[in-house]
């Protein structure tokens, strides 16, 4: 089983999945909880407050997905997206080829200076 079979359990279906000895090498809460925090912010909210408390306290992983099971509420489906998070591009410091004997913050002083003055 892969992690979104699990999450489908988890979340949308009402059907149980009992882990075997192979299953528990491909079941990790964090990626539960992660995956499952990307259908809504109340959800997230509710996983912070619940699973993510809890779920240590478990070592066995079936005692894990019996928490998350039992404590996560059946969901209307709807696709999960990955959030990515947003690079900021900083294309201005790439390019600036400063001299050795000025510091960065000097030079773009000193560039800025020169756009006031060719006004």
């Amino acid at each position: 089983m892969t992690i979104f079979d699990y999450l489908n359990s988890i979340l949308f279906s009402k059907k149980k999945v009992e882990l075997n000895c192979d299953d528990e090498s491909q079941f990790s809460i964090f990626m539960v909880n992660r995956w499952s925090s990307f259908y809504s912010k109340d959800v997230a909210l509710y996983i912070n407050q619940t699973s993510n408390v809890y779920a240590n306290l478990f070592t066995n992983k079936q005692d894990q997905y019996d928490l998350v099971y039992n404590v996560l509420p059946r969901l209307k489906y709807k696709r999960l997206d990955y959030v990515k998070k947003v690079k900021k591009e900083d294309t201005e410091k790439e390019t600036l080829l400063v001299p050795e004997f000025m510091s960065q913050r000097e030079y773009l002083q000193y560039v800025e200076l020169e756009k006031q003055l060719a006004k």
